[in-house]
């Protein structure tokens, strides 16, 4: 949560001085709220509520649920018992009301016995357990029936040592002894057109709510703030670029014939959406400020191919091109088909990865450094202090591994001229979402498939469904085309019931298909063993292959035609979109 600016005359200083400055916090209650990020006043105040306890919705005691925590008023239907055994106590008792009734144990609490009487009225809170008549609530919270208490309570993060009576008497602290004063941060424009509270308002209630609308003003009010403040330095950092020294690249006609017969060249007809990418990267490469921009489209969608046309640009313009990629599997495949796509065009290519030779590397690094290489790919070996490039104008990287300005001015070699930046994603987020999450980038979205590519059907099967499930993948490899089952984990965990690969693997290659080709891949695999495993995939010497998400990206497999996700539930929804990416 972002900090609210405040008044100086008055909360500042306050603000700023050490949390142990509070009564009743100690130097060693100080260094337990350090663990949770909590150093000073202010750092107290925005330490925000993760949830509420409501005491106003009562629940009938005959319809609580187990698993719940729940409020509810109850009579004390007998006689409370304390039992002591050496240094534990607890006290039974029964509560109830017209619709049912439940047990009560109190642990440690020995005086509760001297306060709690049957046929006395009381709302309790707690946790439910078990269900009808070996239902109970253990030590549940206590209030009479005239408690004027407030209906909602915060519960906020702790660590061991803290508790949440600590939090909040601390907290309540500060807003009782001292005079708050917060300066707007918003604009009153700004707060009128989106019904937005005051920044004083929604500090107070959020730790002090008198009912659920306090609670809901409250924390749109603060997450409006975040969200704004965080779009509103993404939108200083674009502009701020056009502050920084970039590769104005000359795109003379000469270099335009040059790209348009490589596009000519390619065996397929480049999408509406490929020939936009390609004119917007153009356009950033025209500038004399670095560019910054997300290439989003679906796997399958023909990214690499805009990449090696950009890269392909910014050679002919006299610059050299770096694209990193997560994995060596990645990087390979990257490299065999920006070299498929560039055939014939003279432009030098290279491959680096962590596992090269040191002779080989230092013959390529040479090279790089003395402008002998046109386009570089590899894994995050690229960025390692020996990479130096003679003249480098254009970064290629993917979502997870974006460059920093950092970076890109070391990789560049050229002082503080920062190279133009693409970034591809196949992470399929709604635009107004990849505006926060890349609100510094400049957004290209490519909606079209290149023709061809067949629309990938997507359907779930139950274990009872094992056998059809198999009979699918006979029917595809007597088509003659190959098969990928992806798991979770690479062995069998007992804390766990999933499939594992290698069970899987075993099944298929004992008991299924013992006639089969049927290989295993795992991250443990040495990456010369990884690479083999994949050169026999494409070669069409595996019939199934079966592994971890390894594949989940770099797998581009044309003859693929079935995928399956053993125990779905435990991917993520990107990486089921990757792996379905693998297919089609």
């Amino acid at each position: 949560m972002s900090e609210l600016n405040y008044s100086e005359d008055t909360s500042g200083h306050l603000f700023r001085q050490s949390i142990t400055t509070l009564p009743r916090i100690s130097d060693k209650r100080g260094r337990l709220f350090a663990k949770l990020g909590i150093e000073t006043v202010g750092d107290l105040i925005w330490l925000m509520p993760r949830s509420y306890n409501d005491w106003s919705r009562r629940v009938p005691v005959g319809r609580l649920v187990e698993g719940d925590v729940a409020t509810f008023e109850a009579v004390i239907e007998n006689v409370p018992s304390l039992t002591r055994r050496g240094k534990l106590s607890y006290i039974r008792a029964r509560l109830g009301d017209d619709t049912g009734s439940i047990r009560a144990v109190w642990f440690n609490q020995p005086w509760l016995g001297d306060q709690l009487r049957r046929g006395d009225r009381y709302i309790f809170r707690g946790k439910i357990e078990g269900s009808g008549r070996s239902r109970s609530v253990n030590t549940p919270e206590i209030r009479a029936i005239d408690d004027e208490s407030p209906a909602f309570i915060p519960v906020y993060p702790l660590t061991a040592g803290l508790n949440q009576a600590t939090v909040r008497q601390a907290i309540s602290t500060v807003f009782s002894n001292h005079d708050i004063a917060l300066t707007e941060s918003l604009p009153a424009k700004i707060r009128i057109d989106y019904r937005l509270s005051t920044a004083d308002y929604a500090l107070r209630r959020i730790h002090a709510p008198e009912s659920e609308h306090d609670i809901e003003v409250a924390r749109r009010r603060l997450a409006f703030e975040e969200l704004f403040l965080l779009m509103a330095g993404l939108r200083y950092m674009k502009l701020g670029r056009r502050e920084e020294h970039g590769p104005a690249m000359k795109l003379t006609e000469e270099v335009l014939e040059l790209l348009k017969k490589r596009m000519e060249r390619l065996p397929y007809k480049l999408t509406p959406s490929q020939e936009t990418a390609i004119a917007s990267i153009l356009n950033d490469f025209r500038q004399p400020y670095p560019g910054n921009r997300l290439l989003q489209g679906d796997v399958g969608s023909g990214k690499t191919v805009v990449a090696a046309m950009a890269m392909a640009v910014a050679a002919w313009s006299g610059f050299q091109s770096v694209m990193m990629a997560p994995t060596t599997i990645l990087a390979t495949q990257h490299a065999e088909s920006v070299t498929s796509i560039l055939e014939g065009s003279g432009l030098r290519i290279a491959l680096l990865t962590g596992g090269m030779a040191p002779s080989r590397k230092r013959l390529l690094t040479d090279s790089l450094a003395d402008g002998e290489i046109d386009i570089l790919i590899g894994t995050h070996a690229v960025i390692e202090q020996d990479i130096r490039f003679a003249k480098l104008g254009c970064c290629v990287t993917d979502e997870q591994h974006r460059f920093g300005v950092r970076q890109r001015v070391k990789l560049s070699g050229e002082g503080d001229v920062i190279p133009h930046t693409l970034v591809m994603s196949a992470t399929p987020i709604p635009r107004t979402l990849a505006l926060i999450l890349y609100g510094d980038l400049d957004i290209t979205e490519m909606k079209d498939m290149p023709s061809g590519r067949q629309a990938v059907k997507t359907y779930t099967a139950r274990s009872e469904d094992r056998s059809r499930i198999d009979r699918l993948m006979e029917r595809e490899i007597n088509l003659g085309h190959q098969v990928f089952v992806v798991c979770p984990m690479i062995e069998e965990s007992p804390e766990l019931d999933i499939q594992s690969a290698a069970s899987v693997h075993e099944r298929l290659s004992r008991l299924v298909f013992p006639d089969r080709r049927i290989a295993l891949m795992h991250g443990k695999l040495k990456a010369s063993e990884k690479s083999k495993v994949m050169r026999d995939f494409d070669q069409g010497d595996i019939d199934i292959l079966v592994s971890t998400t390894v594949i989940e990206v770099g797998i581009d497999q044309p003859n693929a035609t079935l995928l399956i996700v053993e125990n779905a539930e435990r991917f993520g929804l990107s990486q089921l979109h990757q792996l379905r990416g693998r297919v089609g």
